[in-house]
């Protein structure tokens, strides 16, 4: 019997949710979906430039766990830039450590806590702000370590 997979550490949620090839309709495409541990995984590994034994300490995960993670999402890019696919960003099973907020009004993204009640654009000062955590499942992820610990 295999053990459960625990979370998987994600920094901070992506800004968007898909990709397309430009010039084409999304719902002529065929989708692809990268889980946002595979994410989090190019991010770290490509984007931030970490070895695999740095990237899976953050990530809270094994070194050959985060390689298989790596690969894994690498195939599903080439996918998405070789043949013409729509990439979308979803699922996986993870919890976020850091969150972004985007305000819908002037468009400005910047980091907030958790714990901050209300979030005030930095920008314009509005109250129209976008939680992308929470729009990526954050808040079930914690709920469920709540009740794992008890």
């Amino acid at each position: 019997m295999p053990k459960p997979r625990k979370d998987r550490i994600v920094a901070q949620p992506p800004l968007f949710r898909s990709f397309k090839p430009a010039g084409q309709r999304r719902r002529q495409l065929p989708k692809i979906i990268l889980s946002l541990d595979e994410y989090e995984a190019i991010r770290l590994a490509d984007y931030l430039g970490y070895g695999h034994s740095k990237a899976a300490v953050e990530m809270e995960i094994s070194r050959s766990t985060f390689t298989r993670l790596v690969e894994k999402a690498r195939h599903k890019l080439a996918q998405f830039i070789l043949a013409g696919k729509e990439l979308a960003i979803s699922g996986g099973k993870i919890h976020v450590k850091g969150n972004r907020m985007r305000c819908l009004d002037c468009g400005e993204i910047f980091l907030s806590d958790f714990e901050a009640t209300s979030a005030i654009c930095q920008r314009c000062n509005s109250v129209n702000i976008e939680d992308l955590a929470r729009s990526y499942g954050h808040d079930r992820c914690c709920k469920k370590r709540q009740r794992n610990r008890r």
